[in-house]
């Protein structure tokens, strides 16, 4: 894994968890409202997928790893310098 940089966490639809437990999760780790959660359900409902802000490293690599050990799928992404 390169170093450094900003980092986009890239999270995934599955079919284990539920809408409710995708917006508990997005509540604990990044203080979002139902209606805001609601709508980061929606599009991983319609693409499967969703991104965040670019992040430094660690920042990014603390999150995946907090998604994950919640049983969110997560990764991350080099993003693109623009």
């Amino acid at each position: 894994m390169q170093h450094g940089g900003s980092w986009i966490v890239e999270i995934h639809h599955d079919n284990i968890n539920t809408r409710m437990g995708f917006m508990l999760v997005f509540e604990e780790l990044l203080g979002m409202s139902a209606g805001e959660g609601a709508q980061l359900v929606d599009t991983l409902d319609q693409n499967g997928h969703a991104d965040f802000t670019p992040l430094p490293q660690p920042e990014a690599e603390r999150l995946v790893a907090a998604f994950q050990v919640r049983g969110v799928s997560a990764k991350l992404r080099k993003a693109r310098r623009a």
